[in-house]
């Protein structure tokens, strides 16, 4: 993204600035240096007085941008509506923040399910997580879930199965076990060189 793109003006700030307004702020890099503190000072000023003609006048502008009573913004509406006028590195971040509260959510409702019916079957993973995955990450989860159940009733490498030994002991019987293994049956170091 380009550095030097301007960020999304927020709806109060587009009902406060006129496009006269705007052109003014765009010309205070390019006015003499002794002049900029003035033009800045009379945009500022300009802004506050029309600020001041909306909030006081009975223009319908800022009432409809207002939530009603009846609209109650949850707090993930409400981080969700900054996201636009953040840095990348600041959304992620946000994001990260959003993706939490819905996990904390989440964990809340399956401790209540859990707590108030002892004879309820499971929830499922899957349905829990299918509202905050992509489809990608969804058929991972799926994929990753197979994979386990899978691990969990198959038997273990070396089991003991039907009665046959397990290929990751020692042998008990001495003669089946390697001479090469640098002791003698006595426990004493013997030279192979």
């Amino acid at each position: 993204m380009d550095k030097n793109l301007p960020g999304p003006m927020t709806p109060f700030d587009d009902l406060v600035t006129s496009p006269k307004l705007q052109i003014m702020k765009l010309l205070i890099p390019y006015a003499p240096a002794s002049g900029r503190k003035m033009l800045a000072a009379c945009v500022k000023i300009m802004e506050l007085r029309e600020t001041l003609h909306i909030f006081s006048g009975k223009k319908g502008a800022v009432r409809a941008q207002m939530l009603t009573e009846e609209e109650n913004p949850s707090p993930i509406d409400l981080l969700n509506s900054f996201r636009p006028y953040l840095k990348p590195r600041e959304a992620a971040a946000l994001d990260m923040v959003i993706n939490l509260k819905e996990m904390m959510a989440v964990m809340e409702m399956m401790q209540s399910t859990s707590s108030s019916e002892p004879g309820a079957p499971a929830l499922d993973p899957m349905d829990l997580l299918s509202g905050m995955l992509s489809p990608e990450q969804q058929e991972m989860f799926r994929m990753y879930t197979d994979m386990f159940s899978q691990a969990e009733s198959s038997p273990q490498k070396g089991d003991d199965i039907d009665g046959n030994r397990r290929m990751d002991e020692q042998s008990c019987n001495e003669e089946y076990r390697s001479r090469q293994t640098g002791a003698d049956p006595d426990g004493s170091i013997e030279n192979l060189g």
